[in-house]
C-alpha cells in the first residue's frame, strides 16, 4: 500500500519540508457542502421553477441533479467533462414541462442557482485563522469542482478567505472536473510549482485522492465532512499520505 494507512499516521513519503504550496478542495474540506447543503440548494430551485411553471415535484428535481452530479464520471473511461450550468438548466426545464425556457426564465434560474449556493455557505470561525498560518509559510490555491466559477469565488469573498489564496481554478471554468489531470496541472502551473512541491487537500476519495495523487502530489484525505458523492476506494486505487480529521490538523501536519 502506498501512502498512508487510513488510520491517520503520515506516510514518510509526506515531507514538509520539499512542499512550496499547498492546495485544497473548497467543499466538505473548507467549508460543509453535502446532503444538507444540496438538500436547500433544491429547494431553493424548486421554488425558482414555481415563479414560472406548475410548482415541480421537489423528490424530482433533487433526481435530475443527482444525475447532473453523477455525469461527469459516466462512462469507461469517463471524461470527467464538466457540466454546462446553462445547458443542464435547460435540460430540465425540457424534461419537467417539455418546453425550453425563456431566456428571462433561464436568466432567473440561473440567477437563484448562483444565489442559492452562496446562501447555503457557511465558512467556519476557525478557518481563516487556520489558512492564515498556513499563507504564512507557502502560497495556498483552491482547486474546486464545481460548474459556477464565479460563484465559488463570490463565496470565499463572502467568507473572508479570497485575499489567501495565490489563485482559484474551478472545474466549471475549465470544463473538466477533478480527477482529470488538466485540473491538477493547471493550477500548479498557476503556482509555478511541480506536483512533487505541492500537496492537496481534499475530501472525495476519486476526485481529490486518485486525482491529486495520480497527478504526482502528495495528498491530505480529509474526513471531517461526509462527501455528497462518496466513491468507494477500488483495487489498485492509491492511498492519500496523511489523513486528518479537521481542518485544524493540517497546520501541525505541515509543520512537523
Amino acid at each position: 500500500m502506498t501512502g498512508a494507512a487510513r488510520n491517520g499516521t503520515p506516510h514518510m513519503t509526506l515531507c514538509p519540508e520539499r512542499l512550496k504550496a499547498v492546495v485544497f478542495d473548497y467543499g466538505n474540506t473548507i467549508i460543509p457542502f453535502g446532503r444538507p447543503e444540496i438538500a436547500r440548494l433544491d429547494a431553493a430551485l424548486t421554488r425558482g421553477l414555481a415563479r414560472h411553471y406548475p410548482t415541480p415535484d421537489e423528490a424530482r428535481v433533487a433526481a435530475i441533479r443527482d444525475r447532473n452530479r453523477m455525469a461527469p464520471y459516466a462512462g469507461d473511461p469517463p471524461a470527467y467533462r464538466e457540466n454546462d450550468l446553462r445547458d443542464i438548466t435547460m435540460a430540465m426545464v425540457r424534461e419537467l414541462y417539455g418546453r425550453d425556457p425563456s431566456e428571462a426564465e433561464l436568466d432567473h434560474l440561473l440567477r437563484v442557482r448562483h444565489e442559492a449556493f452562496l446562501d447555503v455557505i457557511d465558512t467556519p470561525g476557525y478557518a481563516r485563522g487556520v489558512l492564515e498560518r498556513l499563507a504564512a509559510r507557502r502560497p495556498l490555491a483552491l482547486l474546486s469542482n464545481y460548474p459556477n466559477g464565479a460563484a465559488i469565488r463570490e463565496g470565499l469573498e463572502r467568507g473572508g478567505l479570497a485575499d489567501l489564496f495565490a489563485c482559484v481554478v474551478v472545474s466549471g471554468d475549465l470544463g473538466y472536473c477533478k480527477p482529470h489531470p488538466i485540473t491538477f496541472t493547471t493550477v500548479l502551473d498557476q503556482l509555478g510549482v511541480a506536483p512533487s512541491e505541492a500537496v492537496y487537500v481534499g475530501d472525495n476519495w476519486l476526485a481529490d485522492v486518485q486525482g491529486a495523487k495520480r497527478a504526482g502530489m502528495a495528498m491530505i484525505h480529509t474526513t471531517q465532512f461526509a462527501p455528497a458523492e462518496p466513491f468507494a476506494p477500488q483495487p489498485g486505487d492509491l492511498e492519500p499520505d496523511a489523513v486528518i480529521g479537521h481542518l485544524r490538523e493540517i497546520a501541525a501536519l505541515l509543520d512537523s
